[in-house]
């Protein structure tokens, strides 16, 4: 966010904890809380009696910015407003916040020196990502997957919320053990050496459910029960009852959501490159902007690279693309 944009939304924060926020202000600030809602943020960290300090600053600071104000409808200490201011400082403070409690005892510690990488897609949306290792994940709608920068160095370990489709690649230097790629899910632990599938592990549900298109994956709950999985067989793990339920499935229908918005039948290319450039988190722009009324056609299987769907897409639009940082640009004279 530049600096201007944050000055403008730290703006808008202010009007919303003060009670001067209009009903469009006010539906953005709750709309924007409402993405991260759920989801560990750096407080996380913090011992209760920091975490006790900073809740009591946060609150005294909120106080005297409405301490002038005239009292509004919405009760300042109610639950939907106090998550919200309290989601929104996090968001906008959170390293301040950690240093101000911290800075005595640990000086040296920063938010910024973590060591874990998140990432996440949003309610609607699918979103690639490429590990490390080259192993490939996608993640369905609402989705978190958390690992450790070195994560390639000794281990392979990714901690899962929601849903994801994982193509891991195979690692078996010579004269060395494979290292295993592991998936945790809570207390269940989900191990391959390199293959394809699903797992879901919703937040709010008592369930985890494997579904494996190929290879072979282990799935234990570190107590009594330890389950083989091959292609087409799916686990359904009961996180309450601890009783597991294995069976035979079309793990093509039922993982169909990975190619969401990877099957596309003459679809203007200005419209495709919104949706890519979601998925991939990246801006495409088009340097002659005729292009964007190509109508293209394409089919692939969801776990492709940017550059991979591009190479072909380049192909069959006769298009180049160019890959600058963050932005792919595409050029050429139109459509065949």
């Amino acid at each position: 966010m530049s600096s201007r944009n944050r000055n403008k939304f730290r703006s808008i924060v202010g009007r919303y904890l003060r009670g001067g926020a209009d009903e469009e202000e006010v539906d953005m600030i709750e709309k924007y809380y409402e993405l991260f809602s759920g989801k560990p943020d750096q407080l996380s960290k913090l011992s209760e009696e920091e975490l006790t300090d900073v809740h009591a600053r946060m609150k005294g600071n909120i106080a005297k910015r409405i301490a002038a104000q005239p009292a509004r409808s919405r009760p300042l200490w109610s639950g939907t407003f106090w998550r919200v201011a309290a989601a929104v400082l996090i968001l906008i403070g959170a390293g301040w916040i950690f240093f101000v409690v911290k800075q005595q005892r640990e000086p040296r510690v920063s938010v910024l020196a973590s060591k874990t990488i998140i990432q996440q897609s949003v309610k609607g949306q699918t979103k690639f990502v490429m590990l490390p290792d080259g192993s490939r994940v996608v993640l369905h709608g609402n989705t978190r997957i958390e690992y450790d920068r070195d994560f390639n160095s000794q281990t392979r370990e990714v901690s899962l919320s929601g849903e994801a489709y994982f193509d891991v690649v195979h690692l078996n230097a010579a004269g060395r053990k494979p290292r295993p790629f592991v998936i945790r899910t809570g207390k269940i632990r989900t191990t391959v050496l390199g293959t394809a599938f699903s797992i879901k592990s919703l937040p709010t549900g008592g369930e985890v459910v494997v579904t494996v298109t190929r290879g072979k994956v282990r799935v234990d709950d570190g107590e009594r029960h330890t389950s083989l999985l091959t292609a087409n067989q799916q686990m359904t793990y009961n996180t309450h009852t601890t009783v597991a339920d294995e069976k035979a499935v079309k793990s093509q229908e039922l993982t169909a959501w990975v190619q969401a918005d990877m099957v596309f039948q003459e679809t203007p290319f200005g419209e495709l490159a919104e949706m890519l450039a979601k998925r991939y988190g990246v801006k495409i722009a088009f340097q002659n902007p005729q292009l964007q009324n190509c109508l293209i056609t394409g089919r692939f299987s969801g776990t492709e690279t940017l550059e991979e769907v591009f190479k072909v897409l380049t192909l069959t639009s006769n298009t180049k693309y160019a890959l600058d940082g963050g932005e792919l640009v595409l050029s050429g004279e139109g459509c065949r």
